[in-house]
């Protein structure tokens, strides 16, 4: 994979993050404001409650990562097994989920609800853990907190391991996820300490811009799939070929660069 593309990708990642705010507000807020009445009292306020939810926010990032790395690793595995122009086809599914996503936001899209019901099966056995690490007393125990939270059935969370397979790499997959988490700890934790100032969030015109924004996004993949699926996009790739593939033929040409200097 290109040092462009892998940008692209975390840009994208990024901007789903930001876009899918309102879901997560929606699904996790109320998490964060359940947990904030289980750290210690003296310390609801101020920066020691922001610290709390941040411990929280990274134990969940870690396991975004995690996932991540698994979901590349897979994903390159997958893409050099498809036919023609590997990355086009990656951008071209992850731009079919993005619309998924859009219509998930806009309260109209089972297929996105269905794997969420899918992960539930997960969650049921992690759940009974959440239970015994309660109340947050520790900084450990909200890491460990966060980790399993991480694993709580989300379609915008699938979406984004779509993504961080379409990247082909491990290392990549993980550094996508772990932007998108680090994006999303923003309006969670800020729920949790100010849930009462968020309700703009919730408002149908904010959704509706969520909606209009992974449209766009959705629209960008499928544009980027179809150029480089026809040659005109910046670094497309000959039939057959896949990002592991690209990485060696670009050590290769590297390596015979500077033999011939």
């Amino acid at each position: 994979m290109t040092p462009e593309s892998l940008l692209a990708l975390l840009a994208s990642s990024a901007l789903l993050a930001a876009t899918g705010s309102i879901h997560c507000v929606g699904m996790c807020g109320g998490i964060s404001s359940a947990l904030t009445f289980t750290i210690p009292e003296q310390q609801r306020k101020g920066k020691s409650l922001w610290l709390w939810q941040a411990v929280l926010g990274l134990g969940r990032v870690s396991t975004y990562a995690l996932l991540g790395l698994l979901a590349g690793a897979l994903g390159e595995r997958l893409l050099n097994l498809l036919p023609g122009p590997a990355m086009a086809l990656g951008l071209a599914l992850s731009g079919v989920l993005m619309l998924l996503l859009a219509l998930h936001l806009a309260g109209k899209g089972g297929m996105l609800a269905h794997l969420e019901r899918i992960g539930q099966g997960l969650w049921r056995k992690l759940q009974p853990l959440t239970k015994k690490l309660l109340p947050l007393d520790h900084p450990i125990k909200a890491y460990a907190l966060g980790i399993l939270w991480g694993f709580l059935p989300c379609g915008l969370v699938y979406t984004a391991l779509a993504l961080a397979a379409t990247s082909g790499q491990a290392l990549s997959g993980g550094l996508i996820m772990a932007v998108f988490g680090a994006i999303t700890v923003i309006p969670v934790a800020t729920t949790g300490v100010v849930a009462s100032q968020l309700q703009g969030f919730r408002s149908p015109r904010a959704r509706k811009l969520a909606v209009l924004l992974t449209l766009l996004l959705a629209l960008g993949f499928l544009v980027m799939a179809w150029q480089m699926a026809s040659g005109k996009g910046h670094g497309s790739h000959q039939h057959g070929s896949t990002p592991a593939a690209e990485m060696r033929e670009n050590m290769q040409q590297t390596h015979q660069h500077h033999q011939h200097h």
